[in-house]
């Protein structure tokens, strides 16, 4: 019987995290990373998966986990890069803290970097393996976010020069962006904002919330032989919101309502 094939997923504790392990779960031995080890652990006993402490801007805590990873189980063959923050307000640049400019970046950008580097160079040496970043729609275009709308355009970057450079080497590397995502911290933020997501929503093709199982699924998708011949691919899940929000400004003024 051959072996499932390892699959690392950073920010595992999380919802969509846990979500992409649940759609994972029957196809790949799973590993859960995140910086919380003790979510992680209870999210890893959900679906039998191994859970790991790791800081994704740290090289060292990478490279840490990996060889945990390596030790416990095997090579990986693919990399779900999950985890992230986001920037919950608005700052103009001039009140914007350098500091919570570059955290941002640091674990989004750099983070995701870090984690495709490390273990996308040992997939290439091996021959073959399978790797999906999380963007953002934010990363898509002008955004009211200086730091995470730039963090996520760069992730999109960061995966296509790495899907061309590793292509020959067997390697694919592709990222999603989700929508406005009906996780329990987006609904936080829904209470703390009141109607504000509400109007975002109405802006979609669809009309609604994305639900983390159909961000899972896209990634189950990019990373499963069904999608051989795709790389350096950017996909949205995202409930058409962006080709429904340009409605917003012609002379419509909104996507249609139902017929």
């Amino acid at each position: 019987m051959t072996p499932k094939p390892i699959a690392l997923i950073t920010g595992g504790a999380g919802g969509l995290g846990r979500a992409c392990a649940a759609r994972l779960r029957s196809t790949h031995q799973l590993v859960l990373a995140d910086t919380a080890l003790a979510a992680a652990e209870e999210a890893a006993a959900e679906v039998g998966a191994l859970a790991l402490e790791c800081h994704v801007e740290s090289e060292n805590s990478v490279a840490a986990c990996i060889q945990a990873v390596e030790s416990s189980l095997g090579p990986i063959d693919a990399l779900v890069t999950m985890a992230g923050v986001i920037q919950e307000r608005h700052f103009p640049p001039e009140a914007f803290a350098q500091g919570d400019w570059d955290r941002v970046m640091g674990i989004n950008a750099k983070g995701t970097w870090i984690c495709c580097r490390l273990v996308g160079a040992g997939m290439a040496a091996r021959g073959h393996g399978s790797i999906v970043t999380v963007s953002s729609i934010a990363g898509h275009g002008s955004w009211s976010t200086h730091a995470y709308g730039p963090s996520k355009a760069a992730v999109m970057n960061i995966t296509q020069n790495l899907a061309a450079e590793w292509g020959r080497s067997g390697v694919r590397v592709n990222s999603v962006s989700p929508g406005f995502t009906k996780t329990e911290r987006m609904e936080e933020l829904e209470r703390s904002r009141g109607a504000d997501n509400q109007k975002l929503i109405r802006q979609s093709a669809l009309g609604r919330w994305i639900r983390p199982g159909e961000v899972a699924s896209a990634i189950a998708f990019l990373l499963s032989e069904e999608a051989s011949a795709i790389t350096g691919i950017d996909l949205p899940v995202d409930a058409g919101w962006l080709c429904g929000v340009r409605w917003s400004g012609s002379s419509a003024g909104e996507v249609p309502p139902a017929r």
